[in-house]
């Protein structure tokens, strides 16, 4: 009875000897991976956070505008009333996600994955390029005249050049105007050469006869100061 006592005891402690080994051997080689594995490797067992974009969920509002007071020429002052309006700049709010890590330039994103080299563009050539917002503000401008019985093309033209014609502005108004009617030189010929004339001194008004008592002239002064001249808007 000893002896096969003893002999299971041999098999028993021979048994966890071989499995103590095998175990050994298993740390070790997960030892091994690990140092040669990358830091973040745990990341693809990592679930991303899921967003939800809804289509057309908003809207981007830029609200400018002025408001000027009514004089009444009365005595006795008694009621007030102001003229205002308002400009309503309306965009749809952007339905594709802009993550910051893509604002610059770079050949990595935040994970530190290369991201693939964009094809580049076709080249569009110079001719083909067109100022398109100022155009349509000149087609509307010059449309607008014409319905109020006006000669919308000469004078949008007499306009642009006495603009060329000035070298300071006074005020916040007259700056933007004088940018309003500085045409792009991809815009129609006829627009840039009517700017060039006002550079070069010609009589804009001798040179557009057509013409005659435009929209703006009620709301805009022409004033002499030495060899320079002021766009005064009133």
């Amino acid at each position: 009875m000893r002896l096969k006592a003893r002999t299971i005891n041999t098999r028993d402690a021979s048994s966890m000897n071989l499995i103590a080994q095998f175990l050994t051997l298993l740390l070790m080689l997960e030892a091994v991976t690990a140092l040669e594995a990358n830091l973040t490797a745990w990341r693809h067992h990592k679930r991303q956070k899921r967003f939800l974009i809804y289509q057309n969920g908003g809207v981007i509002k830029f609200v400018g505008g002025c408001a000027f007071p009514v004089p009444f020429m009365e005595k006795k002052v008694w009621r007030q009333l102001v003229w205002l309006m308002n400009f309503h700049y309306q965009f749809n709010e952007p339905q594709t996600p802009i993550y910051w890590w893509n604002l610059w330039s770079s050949s990595r994103n935040l994970k530190g994955s290369e991201i693939p080299a964009a094809t580049p563009s076709p080249q569009i050539p110079e001719r083909l390029l067109v100022d398109e917002p100022q155009l349509m503000l000149f087609k509307l401008a010059e449309g607008y005249m014409n319905q109020i019985g006006q000669n919308g093309e000469a004078c949008l033209e007499r306009l642009i050049c006495e603009n060329g014609q000035v070298h300071e502005h006074m005020g916040l108004y007259a700056q933007i105007l004088h940018r309003l009617l500085r045409p792009h030189r991809t815009l129609d010929r006829r627009y840039v050469d009517a700017y060039r004339m006002g550079l070069h001194g010609v009589n804009c008004r001798k040179a557009f006869p057509k013409a005659h008592h435009c929209l703006l002239d009620d709301y805009i002064h022409l004033h002499e100061q030495g060899p320079t001249q002021s766009y005064l808007g009133a």
